[in-house]
């Protein structure tokens, strides 16, 4: 819903009560990142409060180690040609020494949508800047008629879809490897 006053894109304001339809619905499923890091948000359901940790908008989902370098000298092999001695013994190597090792991760969070870009205010491309979308399920309690956003600046709820369905929704294909294997 628009805010008060705002065009159709106005954001839903903090702290916003939503009716709920009527109807026999059994979930709420929430389309909603942070601009501020994960954030723990309670969002109340019928007057019951329900918390949720909502996922920031940007940085990376999931990476491979990274290892860290230390610059320094190029060091060529003895005998090297002069035209590659003169090349490079002005020159810093990037990857002189290898001092760590970031260890990869994945962060398990509920991904619903991603860009591999966003545009500043400015109108500027950032290409590499990921923008996430998360998708959040709550049970609907019996007789709930209100949704209460949380009241926080820092939050973006995007979408608020009740769903009547027999059973829970899930994504065709995992987003990464969960190294589950079958039984022998």
């Amino acid at each position: 819903a628009p805010a008060p006053g705002g065009g159709p894109n106005a954001l839903v304001p903090r702290g916003q009560t939503i009716k709920l339809p009527t109807g026999d619905f059994k979930r709420l499923y929430i389309l909603a990142a942070s601009s501020d890091g994960d954030r723990r948000a309670v969002f109340r359901l019928g007057g019951r409060p329900v918390e949720l940790t909502i996922q920031h908008w940007g940085g990376f989902v999931g990476q491979w180690d990274n290892r860290r370098w230390r610059p320094g000298p190029f060091k060529l092999p003895p005998g090297a040609n002069r035209d590659a001695v003169e090349r490079f013994q002005t020159r810093t190597n990037p990857y002189a020494e290898m001092v760590a090792v970031t260890p990869g991760f994945v962060k398990r969070a509920p991904l619903a949508w991603y860009a591999s870009h966003h545009h500043r205010a400015d109108g500027a491309s950032e290409p590499y800047s990921y923008s996430y979308l998360f998708a959040y399920e709550l049970e609907l309690p019996a007789g709930a008629r209100t949704l209460v956003l949380p009241d926080d600046e820092r939050l973006r709820v995007m979408a608020v879809t009740a769903s009547d369905e027999g059973g829970r929704v899930r994504p065709a294909r995992p987003l990464y490897d969960t190294l589950e294997r079958a039984a022998p």
